[in-house]
């Protein structure tokens, strides 16, 4: 059922310009650089457990893909398009009773599907601010397991909550048109998911010493939380239309 939505979805654009004039659309790239920060619960997490400390931090990451833009009318459009979207951690591991200290980087990879109504107000003759919001529809790749860079007792897994989920996502944003260069936009993005998107597993077994080996299944085992919450600043070129 769930492929079928989104399949259906994948289709809409390409069913628009078959139906529709194509001095309607605007069709571009866009790249999106992830920001790290603690607003809207999209920075580090923490957690102790008997003498083990954890710090997971999102690090730099970013989106990249293709965009339509269907004119509705002079002050509306609506936005849809098909993004890669790599997201990347660093967990950390701290326990000095056993004098352990080491990092393991992962990246969360998916395919994110957005659908959003824009309204744009014209500030001059050719620049416009943008307001958009509405979901995006995110296929994760896999579930993924990374090691210490220090030691290789110490490691992680992270399991997808589901493998499709979906996300409440806004922008604001400034653009510059023209007839015959086409479209340049700059703005910032909020992608805001309605569950947590993941949990990290951190395990460590040295022979002496061990900690969580039963996740991610088992009882009472230790995780994080992965909030999925970002924010990015938008690049965007949409290209000239023909005449």
């Amino acid at each position: 059922m769930t492929k079928s939505i989104v399949i259906s979805l994948l289709l809409v654009p390409f069913l628009l310009v078959g139906q529709s004039k194509t001095e309607n659309f605007h069709f571009g790239l866009q790249f999106k650089p992830i920001i790290a920060a603690a607003y809207f619960d999209a920075g580090d997490e923490s957690a102790q457990w008997e003498n083990y400390n954890f710090e997971l931090s999102p690090r730099f990451g970013q989106s990249l893909g293709m965009i339509v833009r269907y004119h509705l009318s002079s002050t509306f459009s609506i936005e849809t398009g098909l993004n890669l979207v790599n997201r990347r951690y660093q967990l950390s591991i701290d326990n000095s009773d056993i004098g352990l200290k080491d990092l393991s980087n992962f990246t969360l990879r998916s395919y994110e599907l957005p659908i959003q109504i824009l309204s744009y107000v014209k500030v001059s003759e050719k620049y416009y601010l943008n307001a958009a919001f509405g979901n995006s529809f995110n296929i994760f790749a896999s579930d993924v397991i990374s090691f210490g860079e220090e030691n290789p007792f110490f490691f992680q897994s992270t399991s997808r909550r589901k493998r499709t989920q979906s996300a409440l996502i806004a922008n604001l944003g400034m653009e510059y048109r023209t007839l015959e260069k086409g479209i340049f936009y700059l703005g910032f993005s909020l992608h805001r998911p309605w569950k947590n998107t993941a949990r990290s597993y951190p395990e460590f077994d040295d022979g002496t010493n061990s900690f969580n080996t039963q996740a991610p299944g088992g009882n009472n085992v230790k995780y994080m939380d992965i909030s999925g919450n970002y924010l990015t600043l938008d690049l965007r070129y949409f290209f000239p239309q023909k005449k």
